[in-house]
């Protein structure tokens, strides 16, 4: 019996907020995920990172905790294994190898997974869709040690003034804004104005994150610093219901100034009322770091 081996990669890329899955178009006439034989001496990745760029000259990164392995028979005699990762491309600009490729397309899912010809790559990539929109796919932290406990991480968040929140800003560029913000049964809400680039970020792709520190030493003698600090990721939209966003406002209203009157507090709310925009950040993800 003959053992054979290919890797591979799903690769995938945000565009203008929605995420694009790279399929070729071979010469043999079949659409698939880009792969192909392990050289000597390579590793799995050096061969799906070598394959990726031959074929399509992209440079990638791979997502760490996505591997998958399917195995057939491509002829008598012979069993095969293909081993494929998950890798996020730069961009979309490519150059295809003219001996192999044919063509290569940018999908969004359900027409990358239309177009692929047989049923062990459209699972590899339902596989792939489903990791990257499960919220347990959010990478562990690497510093256990470090780690807060989901209660101290929650009430760090509670206790920050402000933080950083980062979308995708234009062009594809990351957008990270310092902002006031409130948190409230599993949600961190942000004003703003009706218009400006943190709107149109938000409304442009729905996947945010959300950093804030609450203490930040330095000791010098030691080259540390003793901090302690929360990242939270999500889903964010743009709240449009009249009561939802006064409930919003109000929260941060009593968060900043609570020890104001209810009257004072109305007053000031309906004066900015129709200029504001509240976002709502429903959190999937949030952990919290600290030493000292």
């Amino acid at each position: 019996m003959i053992n054979e081996k290919s890797c591979g990669a799903v690769v995938f890329t945000d565009k203008d907020g929605e995420r694009l899955y790279l399929l070729e178009r071979m010469r043999k006439g079949h659409t698939s995920i880009c792969k192909g034989h392990v050289e000597a001496f390579e590793t799995e990745h050096d061969t799906a990172r070598r394959e990726i760029f031959e074929e399509t000259a992209l440079k990638v990164e791979f997502v760490e905790g996505f591997r998958r392995t399917i195995t057939y028979s491509p002829y008598d005699g012979c069993m095969k294994d293909v081993v494929f990762f998950l890798a996020r491309a730069e961009g979309t600009d490519v150059r295809v190898q003219p001996e192999e490729v044919s063509e290569v397309l940018w999908l969004p899912f359900e027409r990358a997974a239309a177009e692929l010809t047989h049923d062990s790559d459209r699972q590899t990539l339902e596989a792939a869709e489903k990791f990257l929109n499960d919220p347990s796919a959010f990478r562990p932290m690497r510093r256990k040690k470090r780690e807060m406990d989901p209660a101290r991480a929650l009430e760090t968040l509670k206790a920050a003034s402000s933080g950083v929140l980062s979308l995708l800003g234009q062009g594809g560029y990351p957008y990270g804004v310092p902002t006031s913000f409130v948190y409230y049964d599993g949600s961190i809400f942000f004003h703003g104005a009706n218009a400006g680039h943190k709107l149109d970020a938000a409304r442009r792709c729905d996947k945010a994150s959300f950093c804030a520190v609450v203490r930040d030493d330095p000791v010098p003698e030691q080259y540390t610093t003793h901090y302690r600090s929360v990242i939270a990721f999500g889903r964010i939209r743009e709240m449009t219901g009249e009561s939802e966003r006064r409930r919003a406002i109000e929260l941060l209203a009593e968060k900043y100034f609570p020890g104001d009157s209810r009257e004072h507090r109305d007053r000031y709310i309906d004066a900015e009322f129709d200029g504001m925009a509240m976002l709502e950040l429903r959190i999937e993800s949030l952990t919290g770091k600290e030493n000292g």
